[in-house]
């Protein structure tokens, strides 16, 4: 997920809060992903599904299946689309200085180049642009804070002032966008957040949302796929060199006082730190690199997230409820279709966003309402068997409407501690309407629920587990905890000694093999595929593979 939003928000974020504090949305996603891999992604590949919400379907009924689908529309056409738009359009005027072209302009030029690749190229062009531009990213993203760090005296200048790397704070010295000062306050991130709120929305993000788990999916084997999951954990949890200390070498110019061409360096606003540092530190001749590569990112978002929108409407929306009969091609062309008017939805939000005071708290904000319903369903249609629609559509109303009141009407509460506390309150009121015969009686449904066994031979893929999975697990949480440890401490060597073991993580999990298919019969068990199509699979993926394997890749089996 490195892209505009990230480069420019949380970078925004470090550097408004003073300190490392928001560093735990990078190390809380390792985390994430570790339970992804575990227990999310045998469950998925096991019902061969496709898309996240079509489990809701499995696991309890179509309407279940359809309140989240729209729950996701919503969130990409009014928060995620534009977001990344905005972010985009907002880096490239300020690297450029082009303060006289209207945001809107930028955001459509960005927006016209996304929708046209997403549309006509789907899932697959996705795939293709995530991999060029992922290599550009982190060859440039690496690029900035190493040129930033020249400016400060290099990574010692760091650790001269650890309170400014320190992750686990309840107050920093808060910078304000109005007077350009700082003062003690409470950051975005205050460290009793992260055993409670900051983690399931994590856990949403990373392991139910379609724009990140469509990847996972198309994995050719379950092993497969946890070896990628895990390969990302461990790339995530050095994410905060690309997404944080940009951040902080900024705010250590700004109190060094650096002089770029004469000139001292500063903003004017928290979130154009990122791109004023770019435009301070990078070689004029390189800027039109890291152009083309931001608008890279800002495209491969925007394609992701258009992508999943237009597979959700045709396969969630329009094949179910609208023309169940429609071939293949009329789905697909009322999909893209679809996708051309959240374009046009994002163009007219986008510049709207300027009035926020911090883009990647509005963000994690409008998140944690979207997420908390469905977090709750996923989390106890997973751990619990008895639950059922009935539930889980109580569980949907209460943690909506708790989430939303709460963030509403409390504001001198954390709104990750609302969030937390409106899971709470919509898994107890799961637990009531599973176990409270007098109200399943109200609503006239069956007073006790049967429980849900998962049903055989969906798979398409082979679902082996990777051998060496808690191994690798074990390995990502020990570096999350050194990471902690070694901000915390405030100690170079310490740092050097974790990039040492982060480096032999990386090489040890990229030599280890995916494993083949032992068990040939286990990979794509149906020639017709009829119970897949009926779970969102795509078709491309519902189709006979070479010699009659049913799609079997031969490098697996």
């Amino acid at each position: 997920n490195l892209s505009t939003e990230q480069l420019v928000g949380l970078n925004g974020t470090i550097f408004k809060d003073g300190c490392l504090a928001g560093i735990f949305w990078e190390a809380g996603a390792a985390l994430a992903m570790v339970i992804t891999a575990t227990v999310f992604l045998p469950r998925y590949m096991h019902l061969g599904l496709t898309t996240t919400s079509a489990f809701l379907g499995e696991r309890y009924d179509l309407l279940t299946r359809t309140l989240v689908s729209c729950v996701f529309l919503v969130y990409y056409a009014v928060v995620l689309c534009p977001l990344v738009l905005y972010t985009g359009a907002l880096a490239i005027r300020k690297i450029f200085e082009l303060d006289v072209v209207p945001l809107w302009v930028v955001s459509l030029v960005i927006g016209l180049l996304g929708a046209c690749y997403a549309l006509a190229g789907g899932l697959k062009a996705v795939a293709v642009s995530d991999c060029l531009n992922g290599v550009g990213l982190i060859i440039v993203g690496l690029w900035v804070p190493f040129a930033a760090l020249q400016k400060i005296g290099g990574v010692s200048a760091l650790f001269q002032e650890p309170s400014i790397l320190l992750p686990l704070v309840s107050h920093s010295q808060v910078y304000d966008n109005d007077s350009h000062t700082r003062s003690w306050g409470v950051p975005t991130v205050p460290w009793h957040v992260t055993i409670t709120g900051l983690t399931l929305t994590n856990l949403y993000y990373w392991s139910t949302n379609q724009v990140i788990v469509q990847r996972v999916l198309a994995a050719e084997s379950l092993a497969n796929g946890q070896k990628g999951v895990l390969f990302a954990a461990v790339m995530k949890v050095v994410g905060f060199t690309f997404l944080c200390i940009p951040g902080t070498v900024g705010m250590l110019m700004i109190e060094n006082n650096v002089h770029i061409d004469g000139v001292p360096f500063t903003v004017s606003k928290s979130d154009e730190v990122y791109p004023e540092l770019v435009k301070a530190v990078m070689p004029s001749w390189s800027l039109g690199v890291f152009a083309a590569v931001l608008i890279g990112s800002v495209l491969s978002t925007f394609n992701s997230a258009l992508n999943s929108a237009s597979t959700i409407f045709g396969l969630e929306i329009y094949k179910i409820y609208i023309n169940a009969q429609a071939s293949e091609d009329k789905v697909v062309r009322v999909a893209t279709i679809f996708g051309a008017g959240l374009t046009l939805a994002s163009f007219i939000i986008a510049p709207q966003l300027s009035r926020v005071d911090s883009i990647f708290s509005f963000l994690q904000r409008m998140n944690t309402i979207v997420s908390l319903p469905i977090i709750t369903i996923f989390f106890v249609g997973i751990t619990a068997s008895l639950p059922d629609a009935f539930a889980a559509r109580t569980g949907f109303a209460v943690g909506v409407l708790a989430c939303g009141l709460g963030q509403l009407a409390t504001k001198d509460i954390h709104y990750l501690h609302v969030f937390f506390i409106a899971f709470i309150l919509a898994a107890a009121a799961m637990a009531l309407a599973t176990w409270s015969p007098p109200l399943r009686r109200l609503f006239r449904v069956p007073e006790r629920p049967t429980h849900y066994s998962p049903p055989e031979g969906f798979a398409m893929v082979q679902i082996v587990p990777w051998r060496p999975l808690y191994y690798m697990v074990a390995a990502v949480l020990g570096l999350i905890i050194l990471l902690l440890v070694t901000l915390q401490v405030g100690k170079a060597w310490l740092f050097y000694s974790f990039s040492a073991v982060w480096l032999v993580t990386l090489l040890v999990l990229m030599c280890l093999p995916s494993g083949p298919c032992e068990d040939p019969s286990g990979c794509r068990k149906e020639t017709d595929n009829t119970a897949a199509r009926a779970r969102g699979a795509p078709a491309a993926l519902a189709t006979e593979g070479k010699d009659g394997d049913a799609g079997c890749p031969q490098d697996a089996c």
